[in-house]
């Protein structure tokens, strides 16, 4: 599995991930950054790496919400917007091997929804894919 950090997550998490050889990087060191996200969203379908976004609005704009499920993106989203970069990495590290199997059995397109506390589910507020 690799992981897809988004620019709100930004680059200390993937580069702390990777530090400690967890397969993370960020749209800045893949040189996406700044990029439109339909854009790195396709890449990432295609390169079938895991998406980690705090963006949950990308399921409400039609045209990103259809390349998700046209790129067929695995997408994990953080319920609680931006937080601060270590309870994210802390979170991610707890959730490792979860993020693992979710990577390896679910059928794609999916969009699943982190909270704070390490819960998984399939829906947020008004968000689902």
């Amino acid at each position: 599995m690799r992981l897809l950090c988004d620019e709100d997550i930004g680059t200390g998490v993937p580069e702390a991930l990777h530090l400690v050889d967890y397969n993370a990087i960020s749209l800045f060191k893949q040189g996406w950054a700044g990029k439109d996200d339909v854009y790195w969203l396709a890449k990432a379908g295609e390169l079938k790496w895991l998406v980690f976004s705090c963006n949950k609005r990308m399921l409400l704009a039609k045209n990103e919400r259809d390349t998700i499920i046209s790129k067929k993106v695995g997408i994990i989203f953080l319920t609680s917007g931006e937080e601060h970069p270590p309870k994210v990495l802390k979170l991610l590290l707890t959730k490792w091997e979860k993020l693992i199997e979710i990577d390896k059995n679910t059928t794609r397109p999916f969009a699943l929804f982190l909270s704070p506390n390490g819960r998984f589910s399939s829906k947020y507020r008004k968000y689902k894919l």
